[in-house]
């Protein structure tokens, strides 16, 4: 078992390692003529990856936490020894036309040329990729903490797997500082950063929000004009989301929030991107947009919710409304219908589960798992292009839904809705889509949550299920 902490706090680890593998790129270019990467893996001693991530990173670097409790995974990158940040929909190197997703499949390509194992032994355990996308494919004037489209390979990384713990370090070919990195992880590694946590106190934060009704009447006011498009048969879905402003008199202890949402959400994603103004967005997503594990392929279709009830026979009757709502279920079948259309026009050849019910701490939701073997040379970012936005974040038809959302939205969602996850060497990834999150920086933060508009929609019961999915922030942000 892993040591927990009983707080998180700012540590202390010798900087001499974090220097080592930190170095300045540009620095070690100038004396080395020589671009090839070294990935260097190891075993190590457990270690809660809240404490590897509290430990090591370093101001303004770049930095992804992923977490599945229930799954028992967990996965922490820090820092870019490789990046690309896509910011119009031209590729830099060809000046062609490529949309950001083929830029990225572009970026690991050219970069896993350039990669070489120093551990061969560790053959089931590569090198990561992170990567995530803005909701929309343009720029807005609203704000820019996050490009179009972000990808990089990390200089460090922990990947958690049930009970395997491994540590990958990313770095340029140099003997000497090789061989100075391998002796330092082998050094009880996990043991140095654990002795190096030093708890503090913290001051309890005093949350500031005004959750009058008249700070949702935007919401109101988006939720009819959805109603008022699908009457004049503009759309058949659209899904209207709502940012909320909290404030607090210290800044936002990210990882103290982070611990919390992955008590208080077991069955979630939780996940933390961080750039490198300090701006970090954080969540627990239930919905997964994509996983594929030895070309097996995994979407989930998420739409339709309700809350849980306050006692079993409570929860039972909602679940059983639930799975019986002709207007939640037409809900769910627009967007089920889209993930296995999709699918199959990139040549798979999906199936799909039963319609059950996804159980969460404070919500329930009509759930899809669809299914596809990957037969052919297809990549995942290619599958990902296709899939998103899905009905169930924009609404439908999906072009006409975006451009509503566009226009009628005064905050730009950027990572909001979008596809966050990672890609490995061997054609492995999980994405899923940032939703029941927040964009925080020092003492603010940004809120969202949003609800899916048909023919039958009532803006009463939508607005309680926002408030229902801030909640699950508001308790976890400290």
């Amino acid at each position: 078992m892993p040591i927990m902490p009983n707080d998180f706090a700012v540590l202390n680890y010798p900087n001499s390692f974090k220097e080592l593998i930190f170095l300045p790129i540009e620095k070690e270019n100038q004396e080395k003529n020589n671009h090839n990467i070294i990935s260097i893996t190891h075993t190590i001693d457990p270690i809660d990856p809240l404490i590897f991530l509290s430990v090591m990173k370093e101001k303004n670097q770049v930095s992804f936490y992923w977490e599945n409790k229930k799954k028992q995974e967990a996965i922490v990158a820090i820092g870019a020894i490789k990046s690309l940040e896509v910011n119009n929909n031209i590729s830099l190197e060809n000046k062609a036309e490529i949309n950001r997703f083929q830029q990225c499949q572009e970026f690991i390509k050219n970069t896993l040329n350039n990669i070489n194992y120093l551990d061969e032994s560790l053959n089931n355990i590569y090198p990561h990729f992170f990567s995530y996308f803005t909701f929309l494919n343009k720029s807005t004037d609203y704000y820019k903490s996050f490009s179009l489209a972000t990808i990089f390979l990390p200089y460090i990384q922990l990947f958690k797997k049930q009970d395997l713990y491994t540590l990958t370090i990313n770095t340029y070919n140099n003997h000497q500082k090789i061989k100075k990195i391998n002796t330092d992880i082998k050094d009880n590694f996990s043991k140095k950063i654990i002795l190096s946590y030093k708890v503090k106190s913290h001051k309890k934060n005093l949350l500031k929000y005004n959750l009058e009704e008249s700070q949702y009447q935007s919401f109101i006011k988006k939720v009819n004009q959805g109603l008022d498009a699908i009457k004049a048969k503009k759309l058949t879905k659209i899904v209207v989301a709502h940012a909320l402003e909290v404030r607090i008199n210290n800044n936002f202890n990210i990882i103290k929030s982070l611990e919390n949402l992955r008590a208080n959400h077991p069955d979630c994603y939780i996940f933390s991107i961080g750039n490198k103004e300090e701006e970090n967005f954080i969540g627990a997503s239930p919905e997964r947009l994509l996983s594929i594990q030895d070309n097996q392929l995994v979407s989930d279709a998420l739409a339709g919710s309700a809350p849980r009830g306050k006692t079993e026979k409570e929860d039972i009757i909602i679940g059983d409304n639930l799975l019986n709502s002709e207007k939640e279920k037409r809900e769910h079948k627009i967007v089920s219908d889209f993930i296995f259309e999709q699918l199959s026009i990139i040549g798979l050849n999906p199936k799909q589960a039963s319609l059950q019910l996804l159980k969460l701490s404070n919500i329930q939701h009509l759930w899809t798992p669809i299914y596809a073997q990957i037969v052919s040379n297809i990549s995942p970012l290619e599958i990902i292009n296709k899939l998103h936005p899905t009905p169930a974040v924009a609404g439908d038809p999906i072009n006409i839904a975006c451009r509503e959302i566009e226009s009628s939205e005064n905050f730009d969602r950027s990572l909001y809705a979008a596809p966050i996850g990672w890609l490995d060497t061997q054609g492995n990834c999980e994405f899923i889509v940032g939703i029941r999150s927040a964009l925080i920086k020092e003492n603010s933060a940004c809120l969202y949550a949003g609800a899916g508009i048909v023919t039958g929609s009532k803006p009463e019961q939508e607005l309680t299920e926002i408030k229902l999915k801030f909640q699950a922030l508001l308790q976890a942000l400290r």
